[in-house]
């Protein structure tokens, strides 16, 4: 006889609550078990490049403009070099952003293999794998939900974990460009009432 499981949630839709943060936090003690761990090595590494790639895309967001001042002043040169940098950056982002694409793929891997046997562990232990389905009736097909959703979480994580790492990083850094660009206009707004402020502090 099937044991009647628990009545579903009003609205039966995923909420994000305690209960939701406290699940993640118990898949992330799986996936990076220690901090030496190879999952957590490899976390590190696109953390790397990631920061790098931005840093490239940085500077070669810069190129334009500098194109102005090599083509006003009609240095050959100049061009000549810009360009040979030009290319060596566009390079550089492609080859960092496949290995950032690679990193993704060997996690995606890597988190798949240790969350399913995990899950595996726990489902041969104390007989679950009969409760769940004989017993139960609330849980439809456990196999189907530790093999497909298993897959589908893992590559849906390693899809977003380039742009969640770095996401933090660049808030902060243009957060911190706008600051700058903001007291420089004040400066400039205020320019005529400080040179008359410091004005009077001589006199």
């Amino acid at each position: 006889m099937a044991i009647p499981g628990p009545a579903p949630r009003p609205g039966g839709r995923p909420r994000l609550d305690v209960q939701f943060l406290r699940r993640f936090l118990q898949i992330q003690k799986v996936l990076f078990p220690s901090w030496s761990s190879q999952n957590a090595l490899m976390f590190l590494t696109l953390l790397c490049v990631a920061l790098l790639e931005q840093l490239v895309i940085y500077r070669v967001g810069l190129i334009p403009s500098q194109y102005f001042g090599v083509l006003g002043n009609k240095d050959l040169n100049g061009f000549k070099t810009l360009t040979f940098l030009s290319v060596v950056l566009i390079v550089l982002n492609s080859v960092l952003k496949s290995f950032d694409q690679f990193t993704c793929n060997l996690l995606y891997v890597s988190w798949r293999k240790d969350l399913t046997e995990h899950l595996h562990r726990l489902y041969f232990r104390s007989r679950v794998y009969y409760t769940l389905n004989v017993l139960r009736d609330d849980v439809d097909n456990p196999d189907q939900r530790i093999s497909q959703d298993v897959e589908r979480f893992c590559r849906q994580l390693s899809s977003m974990a380039s742009k969640l790492i770095i996401s933090p990083f660049t808030l902060v850094y243009y957060t911190y460009q706008c600051f700058r660009r903001f007291k420089h206009m004040q400066i400039r707004v205020n320019a005529e009432p400080a040179a008359f402020f410091s004005r009077h502090q001589h006199v």
